[in-house]
């Protein structure tokens, strides 16, 4: 199993996205936070919740259900989001995805947009709930009010995140999804949305998430970039090779 990171801090001035791989015996657990309430706000938080996800995680016995230790560490990710600002003017919360791959298998937790899919037979399949205002605005997609573009455009507000209050909306796995020889394995931030939630995949885009002269997450980014974007969030995107 190949694991990879990279990241870009886009055009914005501070990046305030944060990641943590954590190699265990049994397997593997991948966690990406895109913070949000500006500068070192949103830095503060997204590294605040990383650290406390996977310690908890960490600390939690192997024996218990995996549903449980990754209901458990998101608690504790937001609790210490809420901890990072107690007692100050300040304002700051975070996305968070995080996947625990073992024995097959992949169980996940998420809160807010951040992305999780797989590439698996030349179709990119979204395993996590979008916690954004996209998939409401997509109903009017389907009404022929809105552009698919637009709806993706106006739909970034979030419906829930980790700020210390308990969110309105988690999406965790209640069962875990069988992996496939050759699954590719992607969890980023939302400054990948462009290259990853095309209406219809590009033959470029295609091309990229079969392609192996680099690793993955690189790749993503690279095609990021090349977008050139004036307005270019921070991106960080994870790739996981399943063999």
């Amino acid at each position: 199993m190949n694991v990879n990171v990279a990241n870009w801090i886009g055009l914005r001035d501070s990046q305030e996205d944060a990641h943590r791989v954590k190699f265990y015996p049994e397997g593997v657990l991948v966690v990406v936070c895109d913070g949000m309430g500006g500068h070192q706000h949103g830095e503060l938080a997204s590294a605040a919740a990383v650290e406390a996800f996977e310690q908890d995680f960490s600390q939690t016995a192997a024996a218990m259900p995996v549903t449980r230790r990754l209901q458990h560490a998101l608690d504790a990710a937001n609790a210490a989001v809420g901890a990072a600002f107690e007692g100050t003017s300040s304002y700051g919360g975070t996305t968070l995805v995080a996947a625990y791959i073992s024995s097959g298998v992949i169980w996940w937790v998420s809160v807010g947009d951040s992305l999780l899919f797989i590439w698996r037979r030349q179709r990119l399949l979204r395993l996590n709930e979008d916690h954004s205002m996209r998939p409401v605005y997509l109903e009017y997609v389907n009404a022929g009010a809105l552009s698919y573009e637009e709806a993706m455009r106006g739909g970034h507000s979030l419906r829930s995140a980790l700020t210390g209050m308990t969110p309105s909306l988690v999406d965790l796995a209640a069962t875990p999804m069988p992996l496939l020889p050759g699954d590719r394995i992607i969890l980023a931030t939302d400054g990948a949305d462009d290259i990853l939630l095309q209406q219809i995949l590009s033959p470029e885009v295609r091309q990229l998430l079969s392609g192996k002269d680099m690793p993955l997450s690189a790749a993503i980014v690279q095609a990021c970039q090349a977008l050139k974007d004036p307005g270019a969030d921070n991106v960080t995107v994870v790739s996981v090779d399943w063999p």
